[in-house]
């Protein structure tokens, strides 16, 4: 197959991994695969190489059997491509826009802006929530288009298909385990406890705060914890107030990463349901790091036997505390997570997904170059 990747802007995100991680996989397995961009807003260290581009239009981009995008703007720009050649857009869903609009115009989350009762804050949040009802209309106009549907986790294909009544399939995230290897030895939990939270600071639906403030239950209380605060961006200054973390690591590489697993106790993400897949819990277990989760559909659904981590309620800071606790103070706890969570983490080789992702784009591709 001759596939095209395209993804506008390209940082250091999970998404834009993952992305990345297609056209390494299939190219390995012998598929020509062209991957452009727009722009380049960081780098570190590319496994592959993008090629910038002036436009997404149709002269820059190569032809192919298919193409591949993963925003909503890219799915704008490269359907008139896929539709005036007759070829297939496959639409790569790491989240799904419209549930994040539809749950501010519903009011089930308020930003922090907004959280003000004066008359003047009200009204711009009332202005907020008309612009909030136009973006919806564009995206639902952009998710209509038949394009073919892939999403990263169950709860995001049953969105798809609930909303729209389009089919759509699953394709989860993978992992390179010679990468996020295992431990070589198991970690003493008798001193300092040393945690790990993944994620931008700013992105509400990561609730970084809470775990941040669950660190201060337990310090309050006498506990001896260091919190490790990883970014994929630059630290703000609404974190850098808070005092309960102890290092800030930004940008951090693949290889990085997976040392910072291995060296830490336990990782904690305590995202809301609009999380896509969630990628750090599952490479933690699969270097041995016991995880705290909550219990979100993504979470949920990593196996349908829930005793891969310690689960708690959404914006719960004190159920966090406990669990780290109950974790560290429990070795027969302990050693359930990190062997449920090896079980776990290895249904999501990089092999198995590579598989995965060249049977549904074999489907939809009609080419005779499909190598058998």
């Amino acid at each position: 197959m001759k596939i095209v990747y395209a993804i506008r802007h390209v940082g250091m995100t999970g998404g834009v991994k993952v992305f990345f991680q297609h056209v390494e996989l299939l190219r390995k397995m012998g598929h020509t695969v062209y991957l452009i961009t727009r722009f380049i807003d960081e780098e570190w260290g590319f496994r592959v190489t993008p090629e910038v581009v002036p436009s997404f239009g149709e002269e820059y981009v190569p032809q192919a059997d298919g193409i591949v995008v993963t925003m909503p703007k890219d799915v704008r720009d490269l359907w008139k491509v896929a539709k005036k050649r007759k070829i297939p857009l496959f639409h790569f869903m790491q989240g799904f826009e419209p549930d994040y609009v539809l749950e501010r115009i519903r009011g089930d989350v308020v930003p922090e802006f907004f959280r003000s009762k004066d008359v003047f804050t009200r009204m711009k949040y009332a202005r907020k929530i008309f612009g909030w009802r136009r973006k919806l209309k564009r995206f639902d106009a952009l998710y209509r288009l038949p394009t073919v549907k892939i999403a990263i986790s169950p709860h995001l294909v049953g969105g798809v298909e609930k909303r729209y009544g389009m089919e759509c399939s699953l394709l989860p995230n993978g992992i390179d385990r010679s990468v996020f290897s295992p431990k070589t030895d198991r970690l003493s939990y008798s001193g300092t406890l040393k945690i790990l939270s993944v994620g931008n600071f700013t992105l509400e639906y990561k609730a970084i705060p809470d775990i941040i403030n669950a660190v201060k239950i337990l310090k309050d209380q006498g506990e001896d914890v260091f919190l490790t605060r990883v970014s994929p961006a630059d630290i703000s200054d609404a974190e850098r107030r808070h005092g309960e973390v102890d290092r800030f690591l930004v940008r951090v590489s693949e290889a990085e990463m997976a040392d910072l697993y291995r060296e830490s106790h336990i990782l904690v993400s305590a995202s809301t349901e609009i999380e896509g897949f969630g990628l750090p819990p599952v490479e933690a277990m699969s270097t041995g790091t016991p995880v705290v989760l909550t219990k979100i559909s993504p979470f949920l659904a990593f196996d349908p036997v829930h005793d891969y981590a310690y689960f708690v309620n959404v914006h719960k800071p004190e159920e966090i505390a406990k669990g780290i606790i109950n974790i560290a103070r429990s070795e027969a706890l302990r050693s359930t997570l990190i062997r449920r969570g090896f079980e776990v983490s290895n249904k999501y080789s990089i092999e198995s997904i590579g598989k995965m992702l060249e049977d549904i784009l074999k489907k939809h591709i009609k080419t005779d170059n499909i190598p058998s």
